[in-house]
């Protein structure tokens, strides 16, 4: 797996949920994703964050959401863990829009945010961005987020009569350009859960940048985990060195974490 630049972890958390995880480089020149998963006694932190804005812009913001996120988390302490990811993406927000080069310059750095928190089977995440959270469930995917880019815009104002169809094929081409992220410096388009969900047992949830979902659909992220189900870190390293050599035209930076409850 050298040639793919892999970096694997994996995880065995609180009772009855384990942990994957797989992030490699692809064929970018620079890893701007980054992730993690922490177990404390107020349950298990999982994120992944997909970084843009310039050679280092990236990185900077990926890493310090990521960073900064498990450092507030371990500090919590009145337990309301919705609000906690609500008010966290806000703040990590401001803090990736001030983001500085070595000379003080403005990187303009942005990143996404795909997070999920679990105790006892009950799930709530947040996500801004385009990395996506999926449930696997008795072998349908559900993905519980919505990918903020300006096709959501233009979807919403087609619906509602405030685009024509010709307008819409017309601006097309910008569909993939995000409309939230952290970093934009005031952050008002976030997915949250209403009600923690609960999960069930034999219920996977799928974190991941855009690399995963963008090279591999829906039925093949589906096929590789049910060909590696008996070994969740061998499904997780499949993922992304499939996701490789499913690539036509590059394969950019592609973060996935499986977290399997039983």
């Amino acid at each position: 797996m050298d040639e793919y630049n892999v970096r694997t972890e994996t995880y065995t958390a609180v009772p009855k949920l384990t942990m994957a995880a797989s992030s490699i480089i692809g064929t970018r020149k620079y890893q701007q994703d980054s992730y993690a998963c922490i177990e404390t006694p107020s349950g298990c932190l999982a994120v992944v964050c997909d970084g843009m804005g310039g050679l280092e812009g990236g990185e900077k913001a990926s890493s310090l959401v990521v960073r900064n996120l498990l450092e507030d988390y371990i500090r919590l302490t009145d337990g309301d863990i919705r609000r906690f990811l609500k008010v966290e993406a806000i703040k990590l927000d401001k803090k990736v829009f001030h983001i500085a080069g070595d000379n003080g310059e403005a990187l303009g750095a942005g990143t996404t945010l795909a997070a999920v928190h679990v105790l006892d089977g009950r799930m709530s995440w947040v996500s801004v961005g385009d990395s996506k959270i999926y449930v696997l469930r008795s072998g349908e995917l559900h993905c519980i987020v919505r990918e903020h880019n300006y096709r959501l815009l233009l979807n919403e104002m087609l619906s509602n009569g405030k685009l024509t169809k010709e307008q819409y094929h017309a601006e097309e081409g910008q569909a993939e350009a995000l409309i939230s992220y952290l970093g934009i410096g005031e952050l008002s388009l976030m997915d949250t859960d209403e009600k923690p969900l609960q999960l069930l047992a034999g219920d996977m949830v799928i974190l991941c940048s855009d690399g995963l979902y963008k090279s591999l659909s829906e039925d093949k992220i589906k096929a590789v985990i049910a060909d590696n189900d008996f070994d969740l870190q061998r499904a997780a390293n499949e993922l992304t060195a499939t996701a490789l050599r499913t690539a036509a035209r590059g394969q950019d930076n592609t973060t996935v974490i499986l977290l399997r409850y039983s």
